[in-house]
Parts: C-alpha cells; structure tokens; sequence
C-alpha cells in the first residue's frame, strides 16, 4: 500500500508540473506582448509670438499707427517741468513730442501718453505751458500705445507703435521774409496830372487893363 500511494504522489507531481510550467511559459509571451507604459513627455513649449519690437529707435524716427490709416512719426521727446505755487515740492511734467503728420511737423504735449494733445509749433507749447522743452538727445523707450485726445479730453485716435524708421522728410516753414518777399509790393498812385485850363476859359487878349 505504501508503494502504491507513493507512486500515486510521483504521478500527480508529474501531471501537475508541466501544466504549471506550460501556465508560466503561456504568462510569459502575454507580459512582453503588452506594450510598456510610455513615460509622460514634457509640455512642448508653446511657439512665442515674435520678438518685440525693438525700442528705443535712438536717433531713428518711431512711427505709430491706428486701423483708421492714420500715421504719426515721432522724432523727438522732451518734458516741460513747471512748479505750482500750491504744490511747490512736486513739479509738474508734461510730456512733449515733435511728431510729422501728413509731411508736416506738429507737436504732441500731455501729462503722459495716455492723452496727449496735438499742438503747433515747440515755441507755442513752451509759452502754453510756461516752461522749456528739455529735448533728449536720443528717442527713449516710448509706451507701445499712444492716444490722442480732443481739447475736451475725447478720444480721437489710438495709435500703436509699429517699427522704427528713417525720419521723414518735412515741408520747412517758412520765415517771415520769405512771406514778405512774396506779398505784392504797393504800386504808388499816379501823380495827378498839371491842371488843365477848361476849354472857353482863356482870356481875350487886352482884357487887361495896362
């Protein structure tokens, strides 16, 4: 009997191995068919929108512009301080811009870019305001916005910046003298012709009395 359950152990150990091993070798191919989880990649970084434009303009001109096809180019900037009897430890600034619209010069002046004015010639602007324009030597690094306001403070144009360029060619103003020299000098009035005896008015010879 005991060689009988004996042989009966050694018969079922070899049933039961190759059924285990033919699992194992089965389990096998399935672990290298299943693909490996791919590791997470990085965000790609986003393609940036172009370089800014490149301020300052130094001793170029910076032209802005709005969608309403209207160019202004700026050449110069400076500030005007003056000092307000109420407030005397704070000066007050204005911000000052030579500026060619339309192939003419003109200025722009406000107490920052947010609202700036459209005003005539620098000599009118420093009378207004009641100081010297301080002109830099060089454009600085201006805002990328402008607006220009009405007298009343309305929105009239928003511009923004777009490149720098060549400063533009301007139409000079003229001087006094030339407006001088081109009004029509006065013509003197004729002299007066030596008056004529009427005709029937000559005296008879002899009417005098001797």
């Amino acid at each position: 009997m005991r060689s009988l359950a004996h042989g009966g152990i050694v018969l079922l150990l070899a049933v039961s191995l190759p059924l285990s091993t033919g699992h194992v070798a089965a389990a096998a191919p399935e672990a290298q068919q299943s693909p490996a989880a791919s590791a997470p990649t990085p965000n790609e970084p986003t393609p940036s929108a172009g370089p800014p434009p490149e301020q300052p303009c130094g001793t170029s001109a910076a032209r802005f512009e709005s969608g309403k096809s209207f160019t202004m180019v700026v050449t110069r900037a400076g500030q005007v301080q003056t000092t307000n009897p109420l407030r005397p430890l704070t000066p007050e600034v204005n911000e000052v811009l030579l500026v060619v619209i339309g192939g003419k010069v003109a200025t722009a002046y406000g107490p920052d870019f947010t609202a700036l004015r459209r005003g005539s010639a620098p000599a009118a602007i420093e009378a207004m305001l009641g100081g010297p324009i301080k002109w830099q030597p060089s454009l600085p690094t201006l805002p990328d916005s402008m607006t220009i306001v009405s007298e009343e403070g309305a929105p009239l144009a928003q511009l923004a910046f777009r490149t720098c360029e060549t400063p533009p060619a301007v139409r000079a103003p003229r001087t006094k003298t030339e407006a001088r020299k081109k009004v029509p000098a006065r013509r003197a009035p004729p002299k007066a012709a030596a008056e004529k005896t009427p005709p029937g008015f000559s005296m008879p010879q002899g009417a005098i009395a001797e």
